[in-house]
């Protein structure tokens, strides 16, 4: 994979990752604090639509970081074994 597909990729995953995280967040807490009335479906996509553009922005930014992390965990995992 070159390096530009590879962007593409980590973009795509991103996307989809921020979006179905925040959408199942952003519902409960919608739930939780407001219950099932009328302006349910009004008031959740409201604050997805906050919450997903800092999602995205933050997993675009972080998930290096984190794999590089999981990658340490797992090399002293395997190690110790």
């Amino acid at each position: 994979m070159t390096v530009k597909q590879k962007l593409i990729a980590h973009c795509i995953y991103c996307l989809i990752m921020s979006a179905t995280m925040t959408a199942c967040v952003s519902l409960t807490v919608t739930a939780v604090n407001l219950g099932f009335g009328s302006h349910f479906v009004e008031e959740w996509l409201f604050s997805w639509s906050i919450a997903f553009p800092v999602g995205f922005a933050l997993l675009l930014a972080l998930s290096p970081l984190y794999k590089r992390v999981v990658n340490v965990i797992m090399h002293k995992i395997d190690s110790n074994l």
